[in-house]
């Protein structure tokens, strides 16, 4: 297998996510305190609050990180505790900030504003929480480590996001509900890997043939389909050979689905099989 790099959550594309947006809005008052304090000449008020705003905002982009990465960790059912703890870490610097613009922004006691701290503290701990620190690596027997499962299952998923990448750059609607729908299958069957994962090794050649296969014609496609004229013969033959192959990708991932479901893989060589051959009669 060649090495691939590890997939990372926090490299993804994410979506629109609306928590933590609070922890951004938080510190505008300093935002805009800073360039009046600056315009009267108070250089105290500027340093601090500039140094109070930037620390608001480091840690509301590493909570917002930390986010992202447990709605992963959450959405799967094989996952490793994050190493780095990046809502703690946000947390930390978070009561920092409050302290230091209670005790030097807003003149307060060192004990009024060690209050104001831990009240910044607690108010973040109870609504955001803090990072997973459990692995979830229940139903695996001792044929196969966490580490294997997961390794496989982050190969997977990369390959798929870049499957996702490519269909991006296809401008044909056909197609696309095509890609979109094998994608779907796609995570379909990792899901059920997560269900029994220890159907990995049955499962592994699988998940490298069949998703290294397909992420390899279809990118090549996107690629030849950019630089091809689009009116021309080359790109209709290049059109329907594409739907060929994506048409066998759909069924035969349907098919595994099935029989992970069965929890029979007897037939899956011969499934690849006839999946490359037919990749190499298209021509694609």
């Amino acid at each position: 297998m060649a090495k691939v790099k590890r997939y990372d959550p926090t490299n993804k594309k994410p979506a629109f996510m609306l928590k933590g947006i609070l922890l951004f809005l938080l510190p505008l008052p300093l935002f805009f305190a800073i360039p009046l304090s600056l315009s009267a000449h108070n250089m105290k008020a500027f340093i601090v609050n500039s140094i109070a705003f930037i620390l608001f905002m480091l840690s509301a982009s590493l909570a917002r990180k930390g986010f992202y990465i447990e709605k992963e960790y959450n959405r799967r059912k094989i996952a490793k505790a994050p190493k780095v703890k990046y809502k703690t870490i946000a947390l930390i610097i978070f009561t920092i900030a409050v302290f230091i613009t209670s005790k030097f922004g807003a003149d307060n006691s060192f004990l009024v504003s060690v209050g104001y701290a831990l009240a910044g503290f607690f108010g973040f701990y109870l609504y955001y929480g803090i990072d997973p620190i459990k692995d979830k690596i229940q139903n695996i027997s001792l044929g196969v480590s966490p580490e294997e499962v997961i390794e496989a299952l982050d190969e997977a998923e990369r390959k798929i996001e870049a499957i996702e990448d490519a269909r991006v750059s296809i401008y044909n609607l056909e197609l696309n509900d095509r890609l979109r729908s094998i994608t779907k299958e796609a995570r379909e069957v990792l899901k059920l890997i997560e269900e029994n994962p220890n159907d990995l090794y049955r499962a592994r050649k699988f998940l490298v043939v069949y998703l290294d296969g397909a992420k390899r014609v279809i990118e090549g496609y996107a690629k030849t389909r950019k630089s091809s004229d689009k009116n021309s013969e080359e790109r209709a033959k290049l059109d329907d050979k594409f739907k060929n192959v994506l048409e066998t990708i759909e069924k035969t991932f349907k098919e595994q689905q099935e029989k992970l479901k069965e929890n029979s893989l007897e037939n899956l060589d011969v499934q690849i099989e006839v999946l490359k051959k037919q990749m190499k009669y298209e021509g694609v």
